[in-house]
């Protein structure tokens, strides 16, 4: 299982049983089990985590007319399934180090027991690594992406899950650490934070020489989710209900990055043909992030400070 491409790590076994990775059976079922994982099919069945027998039964690929279905394809990097009323992750990682997903999601919901976030967060359902893979399975969050409803919303909705999401911005920066790096104190999974052509050191001292170098303010540190593209976020607009997904790059960084990220990025575009299309969200989520109304609260960023330093910082480095 592990030579397969990481697009691929969910095969069929038979009609009721499959492989995610080497170290995950799952098995539909007719009821839950009280000693495994287990979450609803959306049909009255369940499926059941196991450990999978040794040596692995015989597998294929997903059939095309499979219920199960890919929501995400990164290739040999990482892909994601919705499977039921769950999701299921698989991600290609390079860094030991780093601070895994379900690590911060369960700091979310410690922080907030009682669900005194504004917003939805997915709950973990179970987790495990083989070699340099790391598999997640979650609770889905029911909606749809941001992505996919905004061509159909009106501007006066628009502007609402802008705000929304500013406000969000605000709401988590409440939380403060000691440092540029995860919940846990390892390394952040923001390659933005090193330059292009330099080394790949996510170690929490780079980064803040990485940011002391930009000039960044890092007398104070701050929680972000750093990735709130409009593929992470989920929405049911005639409810204005509002989830927030894909918290794997998410951590503590100096205040400034939150705008800054959102004006870099363009992995935080929509789908389209043109640059003003793709562009839509970003834009008026960083016009938004620095407004007046904001008060004392609204950010500031270094956007041309910082692409000149991602481009060249490393090459000079080397030279």
């Amino acid at each position: 299982m592990h030579d397969l491409p990481v697009n691929q790590s969910l095969q069929q076994i038979d009609e009721n049983s499959w492989l995610f990775g080497d170290r995950i059976l799952l098995t539909l079922q007719a009821s839950s089990s009280p000693d495994n994982p287990s979450w609803g099919d959306g049909n009255g069945l369940y499926y059941v985590v196991s450990e999978p027998p040794s040596p692995l039964p015989p597998c294929r690929p997903l059939p095309a007319e499979s219920h199960i279905q890919k929501l995400y394809d990164a290739g040999g990097v990482s892909a994601v399934w919705r499977v039921g009323d769950a999701i299921c992750k698989v991600k290609k990682f390079t860094d030991p180090n780093m601070t895994f997903e379900h690590v911060t999601l369960d700091y979310l919901h410690n922080k907030s027991p009682l669900g005194q976030l504004s917003f939805a967060v997915p709950t973990v359902i179970h987790h495990t690594q083989s070699k340099d893979r790391y598999f997640i399975i979650q609770s889905r969050i029911p909606g749809e992406t941001l992505a996919q409803a905004w061509p159909s919303m009106d501007e006066s909705t628009k502007e609402y899950y802008v705000s929304r999401i500013a406000r969000i911005c605000l709401e988590l920066e409440k939380w403060i650490g000691n440092g540029i790096h995860g919940v846990d104190g390892r390394n952040l999974s923001d390659t933005f934070l090193t330059p292009l052509r330099g080394p790949e050191d996510m170690s929490s001292e780079n980064l803040l020489r990485n940011c002391a170098s930009l000039e960044m303010d890092c007398s104070k540190f701050v929680f972000s989710h750093c990735d709130l593209g409009p593929g992470n976020i989920i929405v049911n607009h005639r409810e204005k209900f509002l989830g927030v997904v894909d918290w794997e790059m998410a951590g503590f960084v100096p205040r400034e990055w939150i705008r800054t990220k959102v004006c870099v990025s363009s992995g935080l575009d929509l789908p389209g043909d043109d640059d003003a299309s793709r562009e839509d969200w970003r834009r008026r989520l960083q016009e938004q992030l620095g407004k007046d109304d904001l008060g004392e609260e609204s950010f500031r960023e270094i956007a041309a400070r910082w692409m000149a330093w991602f481009k060249n910082a490393g090459y000079q480095e080397t030279k």
